[in-house]
């Protein structure tokens, strides 16, 4: 199969909830396509929880996984533009840390990043109707951008709810889906965990990607490119990403 010309600017990694390991896969997919010798930009437009570092500077740890994938050097103020201690909703943290959350910076951090670099993976903040400032939402964020979103679900029970009402809520707001990833796909899986994925595409149309296994407690930067680019539908990966 061959490709030419890459469809989009860049891609919005989401959720169907937080902890569903959507950093982890967005790392990955970083890896996936510096492999195939794209040039790939990151971004973490709002961070929460994030830790004090020995200078006193709050360091996301979610934005420094991806940098540390992508080998970017663009200043971290574009790639992390905000960046929070208080670890709860990013809506939340910014009322009690009394930081205004600017969409505009953002869109305009993006662009910046969108310049130097061929393809730019953007992760989010828990899933997409988690509330970034006030009452604007993560799936506003990502229309903002104008990128499509690949979302991370859980492989369990509850996941094919949990994922149509993402893909909903995203088709509302015309926001195009590449596809979804099943994160932490167990070694023997259940009835609802084997046929789950295939329950989704079948309803939604949605696309598939890839079932990720569990990387275990301790795991480096090549485990989890590896098992990211062996566990994909690669082909079906590559032609929702060009043309």
């Amino acid at each position: 199969m061959s490709f030419k010309k890459l469809k989009f600017r860049g891609v919005f990694v989401s959720a169907t909830d937080t902890s569903v390991g959507k950093t982890t896969l967005a790392a990955g997919l970083v890896g996936f396509l510096r492999k195939r010798g794209m040039d790939v930009g990151v971004m973490k437009p709002v961070a929460a929880g994030a830790i004090e570092c020995d200078s006193g500077k709050l360091i996301s740890q979610d934005a420094e996984m991806l940098v540390r994938f992508s080998g970017s050097s663009d200043p971290w103020g574009w790639i992390n533009p905000y960046c929070l201690a208080t670890p709860v909703t990013p809506a939340l943290a910014a009322k009690i840390e009394g930081v205004t959350i600017d969409f505009h910076k953002i869109k305009s951090c993006f662009q910046e990043i969108s310049r130097k670099h061929e393809f730019v993976v953007v992760e989010g903040a828990g899933g997409v109707m988690s509330p970034i400032f006030e009452s604007l939402l993560v799936a506003d964020m990502i229309k903002t951008l104008d990128l499509p979103a690949i979302i991370v679900s859980r492989a369990g029970l509850g996941t094919i709810n949990h994922t149509l009402m993402t893909f909903e809520c995203l088709r509302t707001r015309q926001i195009p889906i590449l596809g979804f990833l099943v994160n932490r796909f167990p070694k023997e899986p259940n009835l609802s965990e084997s046929t789950n994925a295939e329950i989704i595409t079948s309803v939604s149309g949605i696309p598939h990607l890839g079932s990720i296994p569990e990387f275990g407690d301790f795991f480096s930067q090549q485990d989890v490119v590896e098992k990211f680019s062996n566990s994909i539908h690669r082909d079906k990966f590559l032609e929702v990403l060009y043309d």
